[in-house]
């Protein structure tokens, strides 16, 4: 933690800095990095934000990578700067058992911008000069779309119509969730939402959503225990390839070794151009569910590595704060995994990091939800009904819509799973919550006694 001044206020602020980046030590670092989320300034006097000009070590042993940047801004002399780099650099090597200690440790590369060490990490990473041009220029374009006039928009749109592709509307979403101020984050997100509408990419994107609502139709009107048979009959009936797309991302688990052998026997049942038809099907589905186990494997291990980094964090605490806009749902899998891996094994020591990261990730999870959530939450977690009852009673003021919502909410998803007690213990709370907003309402918003 670091004090200094904000630019434009000049009020004092405590900023956490960071100067190293070492990928094998937390690989949530260098997303920060690339996404420039890293040392990100907030003052809460003026609502200043913007990135904390400071010294950077990047670090990447897999790649045997070692890069210093110094800020000509800081206007620091050389052999002060020396002097800085050397003792991060210091730490990056005490890190390493003396056998990974290589040559490259000791000739670090030096780079004199930012962008140039961006350029450098992504490089190493495969992405070629060509590729980092090709998504400087999307980012030219999306300013230019920014700063377009309404009135001028549908004629950009239309000029620009094939550049607006995928990898252009990624960095649109990308650059949308990295905008901190609501004002100017309602005005990116409208802006990117006149360029779906106006677009080619976005009127696809439109059909996509459609076949998949409707895919997602097909398969509720079917069984609930859906056959084999069943999927493959949809898939034969698709009206369109988007439509065989969404039904394959919805069915994936299902279409294995028994689901293609069935495929296999209808297709050497058919003929003429039935069976070519059935045949390029077969081709189309084994493309798309290698697409998606590959993404899949991708993910996986990212999520696998980003674990391994916070098991080793000194600080979990703040590694997490980084971590989270990376943890998910296949993460969390992953984490649960390996806890009941470790039981097996009786490793206490490694079984008390992992629960401990469950705890934590958990309590965030919590923290970021809204109020009346986080209420549903604590009350429900009260097993004893009357107990429940009473502490709902002792926080009349935290009853509002999105609380009852939340209640209403849960009790019908318990309904479905036919956990019909679990579901009137909730609704039989819902009912006690009413009663006590409607008596504060009028009460003239007064709370009840």
């Amino acid at each position: 933690m670091t004090q200094i001044q904000c630019p434009k206020c000049k009020s004092p602020i405590h900023a956490p800095i960071e100067q190293l980046i070492d990928v094998g030590a937390d690989a949530s670092a260098k997303a920060r990095l690339l996404s420039g989320s890293l040392n990100l300034l907030h003052c809460p006097a003026c609502g200043f934000e913007g990135q904390i000009n400071a010294p950077l070590v990047y670090h990447d042993l897999e790649h045997e990578i070692l890069l210093t940047y110094f800020p000509i801004e800081l206007n620091i002399p050389k052999d002060e700067q020396e002097r800085i780099i050397g003792k991060i650099i210091k730490q990056v090597v005490n890190r390493l058992p003396p056998e990974k200690r290589k040559g490259y440790l000791f000739q670090p590369q030096i780079v004199l911008t930012m962008q140039s060490l961006i350029e450098r990490i992504l490089e190493a990473d495969g992405i070629s000069k060509d590729e980092i041009e090709a998504q400087r220029a999307r980012m030219r374009l999306f300013e230019d779309l920014l700063n377009m006039t309404d009135d001028n928009l549908e004629i950009f749109i239309s000029e620009h119509d094939e550049e607006l592709d995928t990898a252009f509307f990624q960095l649109a979403s990308f650059t949308l969730q990295a905008t901190k101020d609501p004002q100017a984050r309602e005005a990116v997100n409208h802006r990117i939402l006149q360029a779906l509408k106006l677009s080619s990419y976005g009127h696809r994107i439109q059909a996509q959503e459609a076949e998949l609502r409707a895919a997602v139709e097909s398969l509720g009107k079917s069984n609930a225990d859906l056959s084999r048979e069943d999927i493959l009959k949809l898939l034969i009936e698709a009206p369109n390839d988007d439509r065989v797309a969404a039904l394959v991302n919805l069915t994936r688990p299902a279409l294995d070794y028994s689901f293609f052998m069935i495929l296999t026997n209808q297709i050497d049942a058919s003929e003429g151009d039935e069976q070519e038809r059935l045949m390029a099907l077969r081709d189309r589905i084994l493309n798309l569910t290698q697409q998606i186990d590959k993404l899949q494997e991708v993910r996986a291990a990212q999520a696998a590595s980003l674990l391994k980094s916070l098991i080793e964090a000194k600080d979990l605490d703040q590694a997490l704060l980084g971590a989270m806009p990376l943890i998910d749902d296949l993460f969390i899998a992953i984490l649960q995994a390996n806890i009941q891996a470790v039981k097996k094994n009786d490793d206490k020591e490694r079984l008390s990091k992992l629960e401990t990261i469950d705890l934590r990730i958990k309590e965030l999870i919590r923290k970021s939800l809204p109020q009346g959530i986080q209420f549903v939450q604590e009350i429900l977690a009260i097993e004893d009904e009357d107990h429940a009852i009473s502490f709902l009673e002792a926080s009349p003021d935290r009853i509002d819509d999105q609380f009852l919502g939340a209640l209403i909410a849960t009790a019908e998803r318990l309904e479905e799973k036919e956990e019909s007690s679990d579901a009137e213990r909730v609704r039989k709370i819902f009912r006690h919550a009413l009663r006590l907003s409607m008596k504060a309402k009028l009460q003239g918003g007064k709370s009840p006694t």
